[in-house]
């Protein structure tokens, strides 16, 4: 597996490299870990080439003279010879250096790449691959692909202990943990960190997190040049956070000790933390009581507060339980802050930023007029996806009138591209146009000149490379975790978005994911300040019409629309059914679409007698799957997303089932649907079998309360039109465009 680092994390070096043929994600006990030192003193080239850079010939560096006695006494040094082949490497050496200070660091194939283990207190030792790693230190790349070799036991106990933790407190991880290992945790609370880091006060130092729980924000922070006091009183998180804060090494302070205590002694900070924490104060008179003084004593100049929700059953009885503005008012009332506006809102939980208004010049001011060219790079073989692109420009254009789509790919003459609401490019009509595709791109933009580029991100490749060197303007849309995805399906990209994807992405502004863990991933490969937010999916709400009312009596008709992988789960469905038969014979499955996994069920089904139950409407379109939709009283989204090593979706065909008014059943979690929703089913993202006497009970209910679809459609047009969602695009254009414009005024 690749995992994605700052070179700025790797600060020790083992005395004794392990070797990398002999070892791949070991565990190693004993002291091995132990025998290190700075990376710069073990490394001899680190200072032999700052010496070359500095204009010494390389015969003057300890490096080429160590190296060359060793050949001299007969000793191969990296098939060198003689000393004339050894300075002919050295001079390679150096054109790899400037070859990735213009082109970026391009990891090419998997086998040599940059090495490390992972020591008992977690942290990153260095252990092959010096050349690569002087070069992106010295380069201040932001984030390089590394492998780990091998990790201390010790430390994989404690990674048990994590999960452990996780387990007794619902299965998830507080926030994201800012280490390799835990890459693919899910957590809770995934999104906060990106809009609080776009929002801080730009001259501000100091920063107090009160509840910093696992010191995930302070991390973060800490990394970007702010000065954290992480206050926190729990014994079990205080363990926890102490352990990663080595891992980490970071150095923000570390309180335990009562917040009402600690602020007592007349601390001062420009930035305050309230996230989660301040409701807990409202439940008793007292507790109210002590945070009006807390507020009062508090000397800062802004804060990032994130609101409950007052319907939780602990704030039942509660003291007080404002709304948020409320929450806003009372503590501009009682604090030195005078105005705020919020910033995001996590399904119900504001996120607020309240601030002193005579501060306000200080921070980046948003931009209204500018221009945003939406760019795609899609072959005309895919309408499905000139579909999206169709709907996700209208929507935007509705909210920001200056802007302009241009998809470009190869086309298809079977294909009438004409009805879409963009400029398509047919690269069969441009002189080479498939293998001029970055320059050609590259042409367009510098003609139309826009602000900034919104781009569905293409598998990275020679002509993205080219495209955000001329133009780093770039907001990308991901979809995935690219690498994990391709190294399963198409070895060919993976390679390609390995050696170019991460240099495009640290050269872009930032970009959009379509669920929290993969705006969190892509973060991780790009880098923590850039500008990152989460947009689910939308749909074109005039695409589809709300189904009919179903027949009240007999079979339970059940819709699944899909091009069936493995991670949609029919299997489990199918053998919820072989587990209950009885409640089984109630349903009617209609399944529409093909894939491999669809035939390998087939097999399942007619093997175990099911035939009944499922009906094979192969491809269907839209207009086709309608008479479905009026016969069926629910449908089934995805149903095992955790196959590809996602806890989220946002899968087009939840939404398109709720746009037609079906209440749908899925597994884990959606970006914008939840068991709130009285039209959503959700079940455990596991490879258990599928519930059926649970999901019976549902369709019982779907069926017997038409106002289920109403409130589906209502809910569709509301929230998953691409009018509502394209909003998040233009807010980030804006907000990335002040910020680099700040930055150059005062740089």
């Amino acid at each position: 597996m690749i995992y994605w680092v700052s070179p700025d994390t790797i600060h020790q070096a083992l005395r004794v490299e392990l070797s990398i043929y002999e070892h791949n994600e070991s565990v190693l006990s004993g002291d091995w870990d132990k025998d290190v030192l700075p990376f710069e003193e073990k490394v001899v080239f680190y200072d032999s080439f700052k010496q070359r850079l500095a204009g010494a010939d390389w015969e003057e560096t300890p490096y080429y003279q160590i190296n060359v006695e060793k050949i001299i006494s007969g000793e191969e040094k990296w098939s060198c010879k003689t000393a004339s082949e050894f300075l002919t490497r050295c001079q390679n050496l150096e054109k790899t250096f400037y070859n990735i200070k213009e082109f970026g660091f391009r990891q090419v194939g998997t086998e040599d790449c940059i090495s490390v283990v992972i020591d008992r207190d977690g942290r990153l030792i260095f252990c092959n691959g010096r050349h690569r790693l002087t070069f992106a230190k010295l380069l201040k790349i932001e984030i390089i692909p590394v492998k780990i070799i091998a990790r201390h036991s010790k430390w994989i106990e404690f990674c048990h202990q994590v999960k452990l933790y996780t387990e007794r407190h619902g299965g998830k991880i507080y926030a994201p943990i800012d280490h390799p290992d835990f890459t693919h945790s899910p957590a809770f609370h995934m999104a906060r960190s990106s809009y609080i880091i776009d929002n801080l006060l730009p001259t501000g130092k100091t920063v107090l997190d009160i509840g910093s729980h696992w010191g995930y924000l302070p991390t973060l922070l800490e990394r970007l040049g702010r000065k954290c006091v992480a206050v926190e009183v729990s014994p079990e998180v205080l363990f926890f956070i102490h352990q990663l804060q080595k891992a980490n090494e970071t150095n923000f302070e570390i309180v335990n000790q009562d917040i009402f205590e600690y602020i007592g002694k007349g601390k001062n900070f420009d930035t305050v933390l309230a996230l989660a924490i301040f409701h807990h104060f409202l439940k008793t008179e007292e507790l109210h009581t002590a945070l009006v003084s807390l507020l009062q004593a508090l000397e800062m100049k802004e804060m990032f507060l994130l609101t409950h929700k007052t319907n939780e059953n602990q704030m039942k009885g509660a003291f007080a339980n404002y709304e948020p503005d409320e929450f806003a008012e009372f503590i501009i009332e009682n604090s030195c802050l005078d105005t705020y506006h919020e910033i995001a809102d996590f399904k119900g939980r504001k996120l607020l930023h309240i601030y002193q208004k005579s501060n306000q010049d200080l921070y980046p001011q948003p931009q209204d007029d500018f221009r945003i060219i939406f760019l795609a790079f899609i072959n005309a073989t895919y309408p499905q996806i000139f579909r999206k692109v169709h709907g996700q420009f209208r929507g935007l254009k509705e909210i920001h009138p200056n802007c302009h789509c241009i998809v470009i790919g190869t086309g298809d003459d079977s294909v009438d591209t004409s009805c879409y609401d963009f400029d398509f490019i047919d690269l069969r009509s441009l002189p080479d146009g498939q293998n001029q595709k970055g320059p050609i791109a590259v042409d367009i933009l510098k003609r139309l000149s826009p602000d900034v580029v919104y781009m569905r991100y293409p598998v990275a490749d020679a002509h993205l490379e080219y495209l955000t060197r001329n133009f780093s303007d770039i907001i990308f849309e991901h979809q995935t975790f690219e690498l994990e995805e391709l190294e399963k399906s198409n070895p060919a990209q993976f390679f390609n978005e390995l050696a170019f994807g991460a240099t495009c992405m640290q050269r872009a502004l930032g970009g959009v994911g379509v669920t929290d863990e993969i705006t969190n991933y892509e973060r991780r490969r790009a880098a923590k300040s850039k500008h990152f937010r989460t947009m689910g999916n939308g749909i074109d709400t005039l695409s589809l019409p709300m189904s009919a009312k179903p027949a009240q009596t007999g079979k339970l008709h059940v819709l699944l629309v899909a091009a069936f992988q493995f991670w949609h789960g029919l299997d489990r469905l199918i053998a919820g059914c072989m587990k209950n038969p009885e409640i089984a014979a109630k349903f009617k499955f209609h399944l529409v679409g093909y894939g491999p996994a669809l035939e390998q069920c087939k097999e399942l089904i007619e093997s175990n007698g099911l035939d009944k139950l499922f009906v094979f409407h192969g491809h269907l379109q839209p207009t086709d799957i309608d008479p479905l939709a009026d016969l069926c009283c629910m449908s089934i989204g995805v149903l095992a997303p955790h196959r590809k090593s996602l806890s989220q979706t946002s899968a087009l065909k939840h939404r398109e089932y709720v746009l037609r008014g079906l209440p749908v059943a899925f597994a884990g979690e959606d970006t914008d649907l939840n068991s709130e929703l009285e039209f959503c089913h959700i079940l455990p993202d596991e490879d258990t079998p599928f519930d059926i006497k649970e999901l019976s009970v549902f369709a019982e209910k779907s069926r017997a309360l038409p106002t289920l679809r109403l409130h589906a459609r209502e809910f569709a047009l509301e929230n998953l039109s691409w009018k509502a969602k394209m909003k998040t695009v233009k807010e980030l254009a804006s907000q990335a465009l002040a910020a680099k414009n700040k930055k150059t005024q005062t740089s």
